[in-house]
């Protein structure tokens, strides 16, 4: 048997086993700066600054650019310090990591560290901006709740607590908080239209996650033969009906016009909720759903600053 013209299988060693984990974090560390996974969470943080911005009066300005740049500052800031706390919590758990773990590791700490010292950087120089162009009472209250909302999210996500439904809202409170920023940065002042803007896109986006977990109930309801549980979705129409008391008590207390930026994405909603049947899923596509919640979401936020201005 000519053994030389045989292939030559080496096994996957310590040091072909490195090579090959090296070659791939390699290959994925042209990705310098950290960035939140969530995708929703821009359009829970942008949307209400755009609106809180431009109901505010004087949008285009240095102040709200520096408003603009600490919350995103600060959004941006919770990956790295989720890298961190994931890091602390693996080495209590498993102790030290292996020799390629470690070199992965290396890539991750470096990119990591990078983006803690630019969110920190561009958060620390908007924030002393705005210190000394607003109120400071305001701006600790926000920054305060900031930090202690990052704090927590950062908490129960290394715990991968962050998927419970009431989480989830709480957060999505604090991201459209970003409304108070903004209104702040553009007028100068708060008033009665800033803490109207954040209640309604809080009610908003939460009426939207929790679409999103009824969604998500349907969807493993499709793929299991025994009873599926439907708490998600019972919450949801829950959620729908509170949303149609809100705007009746809306209507009757002499602000109809408060009604308008509801009704795009409340029609989607209940045209959703009509839909989460397992035997229905399938006719729609993942990526259609996300755009149909965003051009709602748009749209609240359009006819949002349409009836405040």
């Amino acid at each position: 048997m000519n053994t030389a013209a045989m292939p030559v299988h080496r096994p996957a060693g310590p040091e072909n086993g490195d090579r090959s984990v090296l070659n791939a974090t390699q290959r994925q560390a042209g990705r310098r700066l950290l960035l939140p996974r969530e995708h929703g969470a821009w359009g829970m943080v942008s949307l209400p600054f755009l609106a809180g911005a431009v109901v505010g009066g004087d949008w285009v300005t240095v102040r709200v650019l520096a408003a603009l740049l600490a919350v995103f500052s600060v959004i941006l800031l919770r990956e790295p310090l989720l890298f961190y706390w994931r890091q602390r919590a693996a080495r209590n758990k498993y102790g030290c990591p292996s020799r390629p773990a470690a070199a992965s590791g290396g890539y991750e700490r470096r990119n990591a560290l990078l983006s803690l010292l630019i969110y920190c950087l561009g958060g620390a120089i908007a924030g002393l901006y705005l210190a000394a162009q607003l109120p400071l009472v305001p701006l600790l209250l926000l920054g305060c709740g900031a930090a202690l909302l990052t704090v927590v999210a950062a908490h129960f996500t290394v715990r991968n607590y962050q998927r419970h439904p009431v989480l989830q809202i709480a957060s999505a409170m604090g991201l459209t908080s970003s409304s108070l920023v903004a209104y702040l940065a553009s007028s100068g002042r708060w008033e009665a239209p800033a803490f109207w803007i954040w209640g309604l896109f809080a009610a908003h986006s939460s009426v939207s996650v929790l679409i999103v977990h009824a969604r998500l109930e349907t969807m493993i309801a499709a793929k299991t033969s025994a009873s599926a549980p439907t708490a998600d979705r019972r919450n949801a129409w829950i959620a729908q009906a509170g949303i149609g008391l809100l705007l009746a008590t809306l209507a009757i207390s002499g602000r109809p016009w408060l009604v308008l930026p509801f009704l795009p994405p409340l029609l989607l909603h209940i045209w959703e909720l009509r839909q989460f049947q397992p035997e229905k899923l399938h006719r729609l596509p993942m990526r259609r759903v996300g755009w149909m919640q965003l051009t709602a979401s748009v749209a609240f936020c359009l006819l949002l600053i349409a009836v405040w201005r």
